[in-house]
């Protein structure tokens, strides 16, 4: 599990409770402080930089989970996780949300779907290793032109179809808590659970002002 922090903002303490808590033990890719005073002029395209290092740095692996950390966190362990990520069938697997940011112009160039989450989200993704260092080789390469944020620079990738990808846009992994989000989140058998489709999400991610406080009270 691979996350990126340069301090303990908003819910960065929720997310090391609920990895810990699940055994899960996540690494920071990159430790460096990120200059900028707010989320509009952090250098959000270090994180995909910082996301490519990793995989070439540590290659051991077979699999790695991608995702934030000062407004993520965390319902289960690895072995849900990865169940549902298989179920999946794809070597790359993206979170989905229900707002197609930062380039609404893009909302329609996106697959159809019955979801109500049908964009792609940078808060939490898993790939298989050669897929996620083919794409990260991709994604850092024009992150160093200091353009795009990863969000921008991921969904860009996603269109193109360059990479296997698949959204996970009935959220059984990640569920983003924007807009009215959290709206369609009940507390069902001991886990938040979405009311669409019955989905017990493994990962809830506060993109932008969410109210992610409410899901903690939940785990």
């Amino acid at each position: 599990w691979v996350s990126t922090w340069h301090g303990r903002d908003k819910y960065f303490d929720a997310f090391i409770a609920t990895t810990k808590k699940h055994g899960i033990e996540p690494q920071n890719a990159d430790p460096e402080f990120w200059p900028g005073t707010d989320w509009r002029d952090k250098h959000w395209f270090r994180k995909t930089e910082a996301q490519y290092r990793y995989i070439v740095d540590h290659p051991q692996h077979e699999y790695y989970v991608f995702s934030d950390a000062y407004d993520i966190v965390v319902a289960c362990g690895w072995d849900e996780i990865m169940e549902k990520y298989k179920a999946l069938d794809s070597p790359l697997v993206f979170g989905a949300e229900c707002y197609p940011w930062p380039k609404t112009e893009q909302a329609e160039l996106y697959p159809p779907t019955t979801d109500r989450c049908r964009y792609r989200n940078a808060g939490c993704w898993i790939g298989e290793a050669k897929a996620a260092k083919e794409f990260l080789l991709e994604a850092a390469t024009i992150a160093s032109r200091r353009e795009q944020c990863d969000q921008g620079i991921f969904v860009d990738m996603f269109l193109s179809k360059k990479h296997p990808i698949k959204l996970d846009t009935a959220c059984s992994i990640l569920f983003c808590c924007n807009i009215d989000s959290l709206d369609y989140l009940k507390l069902r058998d001991g886990r938040p659970t979405y009311e669409c489709n019955g989905q017990k999400p493994c990962v809830f991610h506060g993109n932008g002002a969410s109210p992610l406080l409410e899901v903690c009270k939940m785990l």
